[in-house]
């Protein structure tokens, strides 16, 4: 777990603010500041989507129950507040780079800093967000509107331990079930899921009326084997390890290594997906802001 504290970063927030996302930024409280056509809560139906954790129980159709003894939740059209969603990696290899036992300093505290920094800017300017957390135990909170929005996604973020397997596209596709078209989705993670280097799923959004961006998270370390001696690598998400001279392996890794970044850079820029790759919070203060408004690419 991590202290709800330690997910602010103020400069990162601020450069989000001086670059808004995706428009400029109005005082709070006001009801978005980009007009489309999304459900929420107006009043006019838009349609059903069988129920999971995190909707809303008033919203539950008791009638189609009744039918079908199948839980479904009521969507409906709200035509003011621009939504985006959130996606935060928390597979275990999101856990890499914890200190003394902690999360402090792993990927998974770097993504989800960035998930409040976004989520934060888009609420100040008036958009609705939510968040859709990965993992053993997904977690979705539908996009709303409000300060208050935020304190339930640090509370989500503070309280997710990594675990389990991202499970990217089962859960696009659950959250492409759940969201208006169009919207926004910003997906934060590592990537390292077995086909993620194809990234057919946010094609696939894209092509669905949501318009993903991407923000492709590794640390340090993988980036630069800085290990000495003989070194155990184990795979955070099975049992598979490997026992071997880093000094021997350094080079070939990090051809390999910028090969499948450039990869993923070079087909989220052919498909129109904008994509940043990041190794700490410093370089999401320098890139991050520009680099979701913009349909270009920035890879290794």
């Amino acid at each position: 777990m991590l202290d709800r504290e330690s997910l602010y970063d103020a400069e990162l927030l601020a450069a989000l603010c001086r670059s808004p996302l995706p428009g400029r930024p109005t005082p709070f409280p006001v009801r978005g500041i980009h007009r489309s056509r999304l459900r929420g809560s107006s009043l006019e139906f838009s349609e059903h989507t069988e129920y999971m954790p995190g909707d809303e129980l008033r919203s539950l159709d008791w009638r189609v129950y009744a039918k079908s003894d199948r839980y479904f939740v009521r969507r409906y059209e709200d035509e003011r507040l621009a939504k985006t969603l959130i996606v935060v990696d928390a597979s275990s290899s999101m856990s890499y780079g914890g200190t003394s036992g902690t999360l402090t300093g792993s990927k998974y505290q770097l993504a989800a800093r960035i998930a409040v920094s976004i989520s934060s800017a888009l609420l100040r300017q008036g958009d609705a967000v939510g968040l859709c957390v990965t993992g053993a135990e997904p977690f979705f909170i539908p996009p709303r509107g409000g300060m208050a929005q935020l304190d339930s996604l640090l509370d989500v973020l503070a309280s997710t331990v990594p675990a389990g397997s991202a499970g990217k596209d089962t859960l696009l596709a659950y959250c492409a079930e759940r969201l208006p078209k169009p919207s926004a989705l910003v997906w934060v993670g590592d990537l390292l899921d077995e086909g993620d280097e194809t990234l057919s799923s946010f094609v696939t959004l894209k092509a669905r009326g949501i318009y993903p961006r991407i923000v492709h998270l590794l640390h340090p370390d993988e980036t630069g084997l800085p290990f000495e001696n003989s070194t155990r690598f184990e795979d955070l998400e099975s049992a598979s390890f490997l026992v071997a001279d880093p000094a021997a392996l350094r080079k070939a890794y990090a051809e390999e290594l910028r090969a499948f970044v450039r990869e993923l850079s070079g087909r989220a820029h052919e498909a129109g997906l904008p994509y940043v790759f990041l190794r700490d919070i410093e370089e999401a203060r320098r890139f991050l802001p520009a680099a979701l408004k913009r349909q270009d690419s920035r890879a290794l």
